[in-house]
């Protein structure tokens, strides 16, 4: 997660994202744990990916 809102570019975008100091202190003193699970939901454990199903080119 970036600390500071990103930069605006002279002439091509304005920097229009909002930056919220009080969220910042709150997400700094937040637990890891609880910033882990507000970033990635309920269930931290990484879900396995299922292998594919698809069969390599030319094998039928």
């Amino acid at each position: 997660m970036r600390q500071y809102q990103r930069k605006a570019h002279a002439g091509y975008d304005p920097n229009d994202r909002s930056y919220d100091r009080k969220l910042e202190t709150k997400l700094k003193r937040m637990r890891p744990e609880d910033l882990d699970e507000l970033l990635h939901g309920e269930d931290s454990e990484q879900t396995p990916i299922p292998p594919s199903t698809d069969k390599p080119e030319g094998e039928t």
